[in-house]
Formats: C-alpha cells, structure tokens, sequence
C-alpha cells in the first residue's frame, strides 16, 4: 500500500507545484508595480497592478508573468514538505491522530 511519508513528500511537491503556478503571476506584477521607478514629475511606467499586468501581457507576452517560477517553487517545495510533514508528526503525538 502507497502511504506515509513518500504520498506525503509527492502531495506537499505537487502542492507546491501548483501554488507556484497560480502565485507567480501576482508576485511578478506585484514585484514590477514595487520595484518601478517614480520619475520627479511623479509619472511611472506603470499606474496600478491592473495596468502592470496588461502592460506586461502586451510588451513581453503571456510567460512573463511566470518568470522566476522556478527560483520561487525551490523556496516553496522544501518549505512547505517540511513544516507539514512536522505538523503530522507533532500532532500525532499531541492528539494521537494524524493531522492530514
């Protein structure tokens, strides 16, 4: 029977996964909207995280707003494989009952 820690890692990888994946859009727009450049008349490139977004869209194309995916699934995977497998772990020894 497939169980225990190896359906967990594969769960908490592809969870990961898949977070990355909804995620990176926001955070590069988020990232391009924080990091711009206010000019001293006070214009920018972009006006809201709206206009970022379709500007991004229209200049450089739809794969822009996953860029860094992979740098940021490396943060997430272990991350999150980690503190769930202890959340198991703690609270079966808490409550005596897996907590997945």
């Amino acid at each position: 029977m497939f169980g225990g820690i190896p359906l967990l890692f594969v769960a908490f990888l592809t969870s990961s996964f898949v977070a990355n994946i909804f995620a990176n859009p926001f955070d590069v727009v988020k990232s391009r909207t924080q990091n711009q450049k206010v000019e001293k008349d006070g214009s920018a490139k972009y006006k809201s995280m709206v206009d970022c977004f379709f500007k991004i869209l229209s200049e450089e194309g739809v794969l822009t707003l996953w860029a860094g995916f992979v740098p940021a699934f490396v943060k997430l995977a272990p991350y999150t494989i980690i503190s769930l497998v202890l959340t198991d772990h703690i609270t079966k020894i808490v409550t005596g009952k897996s907590a997945l």
